[in-house]
């Protein structure tokens, strides 16, 4: 099912990454045909003026882009004047049911992902559940925007309050910007036999005079990793924003090594440039002692059982002989 829901939000982004250089191909003057839910929008891009766009919306748009908490709050913002427009927006009734759904869903997992009980798969179904809603709104709900809007129903603001641009308007970013070379150093504290505390800044020793405690500028995700001590079987993998990371560790880890290391990202789908990579040990707890004492004294109690046997056995093949010999 995970499988089929990350092909699914691929699918998404591909689509909207396709849907974003078609519209970004029209200059002032040309027009946009596009199908969106049975809705034909055609309109004159000459009648958008950037001008009128204040820096706030702008910001705004840019934070579909941005940590958890900045897409959820434009996921927030986008259904908030959905719900308070209707009908007279005339939003589907199944587009917004899906997107008040995940909306609840996702600000339930936000808010359980802030707390110590949270679990890798919680967070692993936040971080999915939140791109996925993300490319619903970017690509389904701002099409359905770009046809109310050539209906007259939507002005320019009401789009702009939603979160988008206009086909012809442009938010400032026109080239990706260049992945940062900047290393991360991680330094890892035990915490108690379950938990470890992670901690990423930025590496004296690679970044030279570069150097300052933090994330480097531009940089607002790093990518953290946890393996075997083989280096090669990978136990934890995950996006963050902090520098302060507690993570609990999967079962089975008591009184294994691991090692950890982390790269600091300006795009999520960067190449992960990693740093020092320090080994740790988690520790045995009182039940693991006497677990593996009692598998000891098991053990010992087998190999003298099987000696027993090898001298009975021997001593009835001596007697053999014996009785043979009479």
């Amino acid at each position: 099912m995970s499988n089929l829901l990350e092909i699914s939000i691929l699918l998404v982004n591909t689509v909207f990454d396709h849907l974003s250089m078609f519209l970004s191909s029209f200059s002032d003057g040309g027009f946009l045909s596009a199908a969106g839910g049975g809705t034909t929008l055609a309109f004159a891009l000459g009648t958008v003026t950037l001008g009128s766009i204040e820096a706030g919306i702008l910001a705004a748009i840019r934070r579909w882009h941005g940590s958890i908490d900045e897409q959820f709050g434009n996921i927030d913002n986008l259904v908030s004047l959905v719900n308070e427009h209707q009908p007279t927006w005339q939003m589907p009734p199944d587009l917004l049911q899906q997107l008040t759904g995940n909306h609840s869903q996702l600000q339930t997992l936000i808010n359980k992902c802030r707390t110590s009980v949270a679990s890798t798969a919680d967070r692993t179904l936040r971080n999915s559940l939140l791109k996925s809603t993300v490319g619903l709104c970017l690509l389904q709900v701002r099409i359905w925007a770009y046809g109310q809007f050539s209906a007259g129903i939507l002005t320019a603001d009401d789009v702009h309050l939603l979160g988008f641009l206009l086909p012809g308007e442009n938010g400032g970013h026109h080239d990706r910007t260049e992945a940062t070379d900047e290393v991360a150093e991680v330094k890892v504290k035990v915490i108690n036999e379950d938990n470890i505390r992670i901690v990423i800044d930025r590496s004296a020793g690679e970044n030279a005079a570069q150097v300052a405690h933090g994330w480097p500028e531009g940089a607002h995700n790093a990518l953290l990793v946890i393996t075997a001590a083989d280096g090669k079987t990978e136990v934890y993998r995950q996006m963050t924003t902090r520098l302060h990371n507690d993570i609990r560790m999967p079962d089975g880890s008591h009184g294994k090594q691991f090692i950890v290391k982390a790269s600091f990202l300006k795009h999520i789908n960067d190449e992960p440039r990693f740093g020092n990579e320090p080994t740790f040990s988690m520790p045995l707890t009182t039940e693991d002692l006497a677990a593996a004492l009692d598998r000891q004294h098991h053990e010992e109690f087998e190999a003298q059982m099987r000696e027993v046997e090898r001298q009975r056995q021997e001593i009835t093949r001596m007697q053999a002989e014996v009785d043979a010999k009479k």
